[in-house]
This record gives C-alpha cells, structure tokens and sequence, in this order.
C-alpha cells in the first residue's frame, strides 16, 4: 500500500475521533499521531480513539477501494499498459482478511499513547 492511502486511515481515525469528543464537548487537539485532551478528559478521549480505530478497520477498506477503482476507471485505456495489467492484478488479488479480533484493542492500556 502507497504511505498516502495509510496516512488517509491514519487521518480519517483521527477525524472520527475528533467527531466524537466534539459531540460530548471535549476539547481536542491533534497533530498528526499525536491526541491531545485535557487531563480530565483523557479517558473519555482513549474511549473514542479505540471505538473508532475499531469502526474504521471493521470496514472491507481495500476491497471497496478496489471496486471504486473498477467503477470508475474499469474501462480506462490504462489496463492494457504493463503499469494497468499489474494494478489490475493487484485489485483482483486482495490479501485475505485475518483472523484478528479487532475488539481486543478496546482492553489494550499500550494502543495509542
């Protein structure tokens, strides 16, 4: 995967993080990686930063990244170029989803700190 597609997860969680402490009123403030809360509020704020980490990587991501792909590029000259034969093979060919149960992250002290 391209660093720019991770970064756009990496960005996303945090989105959906920052949503959730704006509808309970928490003030948050990010940078990058980096989650910042007041001291009462940190709790709350691993709460959500867990909740949605899970919500987001539950989603079939790569497969649906593959079909918006196929949507709207499907018939693009590109397929027949040696570059487009090896996207193509890579959208056919997605990695098989692991046995990982993503809600052991919700217990884990060490996830995001």
């Amino acid at each position: 995967m391209p660093p720019n597609f991770v970064h756009s997860l990496d960005s996303t969680h945090m989105m959906l993080t920052a949503l959730d402490c704006q509808k309970s009123g928490i003030p948050f403030v990010a940078v990058h990686d980096s989650y910042w809360a007041h001291g009462r509020n940190i709790d709350e704020m691993n709460k959500f930063c867990r909740e949605q980490f899970v919500a987001l990587h539950s989603q079939p991501i790569l497969k649906d990244l593959a079909n918006f792909f196929e949507e709207n590029f499907g018939g693009l000259p590109y397929k027949t170029t040696k570059e487009g034969k090896m996207v193509t093979s890579f959208l056919k060919e997605l990695p098989s989803q692991g046995e990982l149960d993503l809600n052991c992250i919700k217990d884990s002290t060490y996830f995001f700190s």
